[in-house]
């Protein structure tokens, strides 16, 4: 939906001044060659190319792993930490993203993760369904609010994609890197048949007519226990898995898709800083006495990702 009346929810900011705005996939890659902006950003497209930019390349992350990669943890270790009843002898955890897909004659599209639509109640039914699968491989499924975490007794040796790389495109169609890579390609397909006949016998009574859930997606593994940095920043959001974090008002930065910001952030009124983030780039965005008049979005001479999660730790300690 475009960018427009937009009003600011009990879970945002406020009324405290922002620091930054993050968009985690504001940008994409154009047909040929090149980055474009997202189609919902156009209205406020006047706004951003006025500011300075800076650079850098990065890989894609949803909101939790943009957030987990800030503060140098892992996504499945900062759900784990507010999970009580993951069993004792779990020696791994992974973050379990739900989505919905489109079948086309040779491949499998999944929605973008800010178009799926995903509650508590959602994450308490899959678990209930899924658990008496899972336990016979030594897993099970634990809702931490909307967000979804599996635990492993014996840890996966695998490197699935991170589930940005793939929401909204293909499903990948062969196994992760890693000894494990088959057997954990083998557990989601049993996953994806077991909600198959579900969905067309009974239908998802908690749906309510939203898109059904088609599979889960395994990603940003973390070794158990868990260990969390100190002074976690707080952050508004309404993506339902960094949800799950509990931050607390008055947060200075926001993390979101584009498909939530209208959600989200108060009126029209953009922070200092706005990093607009996708197709392996980010772009900083900073108000300046001199404005840049560059419409299009091609990635100049690029910095590194860990410049730039620097140069953002930075400016939210000197907020």
């Amino acid at each position: 939906m475009p960018y427009a009346g937009l009003s600011i929810p009990d879970s945002a900011l406020s009324g405290q001044a922002m620091t930054l705005l993050l968009l985690t996939d504001a940008l994409h890659k154009m047909d040929g060659a090149g980055i474009g902006l997202h189609p919902s950003l156009m209205d406020i497209q006047a706004q951003l190319v006025r500011r300075r930019r800076q650079w850098f390349s990065c890989a894609d992350e949803t909101p939790l792993g943009w957030y987990a990669a800030l503060v140098n943890s892992f996504p499945a270790a900062l759900l784990a930490a507010r999970c009580a009843d993951i069993p004792a002898a779990a020696r791994q955890a992974w973050v379990a993203s739900p989505y919905h897909a489109q079948l086309g004659r040779d491949t499998v599209r999944l929605m973008p993760e800010g178009d799926f639509p995903w509650n508590e109640a959602d994450s308490a039914w899959l678990c209930d369904l899924l658990n008496p699968l899972l336990l016979e491989e030594g897993m099970s499924l634990h809702a931490v609010g909307a967000a979804l975490l599996l635990a492993c007794i014996t840890p996966l040796d695998a490197a699935p994609l991170p589930f940005a790389a793939i929401s909204g495109g293909l499903l990948p169609n062969r196994h992760p890197e890693g000894p494990d890579g088959g057997r954990l390609m083998r557990l989601l397909a049993e996953i994806q048949m077991s909600l198959y006949g579900i969905t067309h016998s009974t239908g998802q009574p908690t749906r309510d007519g939203q898109p059904d859930i088609s599979g889960l997606w395994l990603w940003g593994a973390s070794a158990l226990p868990a260990e969390l940095p100190a002074d976690l920043p707080s952050v508004a959001t309404q993506n339902p898995f960094l949800r799950a974090l509990e931050h607390e008002h008055g947060a200075e930065i926001i993390i979101s898709e584009v498909e939530r910001l209208s959600e989200v952030l108060p009126s029209a009124v953009l922070p200092k800083t706005v990093v607009l983030a996708g197709a392996g780039h980010a772009v900083c965005l900073h108000k300046s006495l001199l404005p840049s008049f560059v419409k299009d979005w091609q990635a100049k001479s690029s910095a590194t990702e860990a410049e730039l999660f620097t140069s953002i730790n930075r400016m939210l300690d000197a907020s």
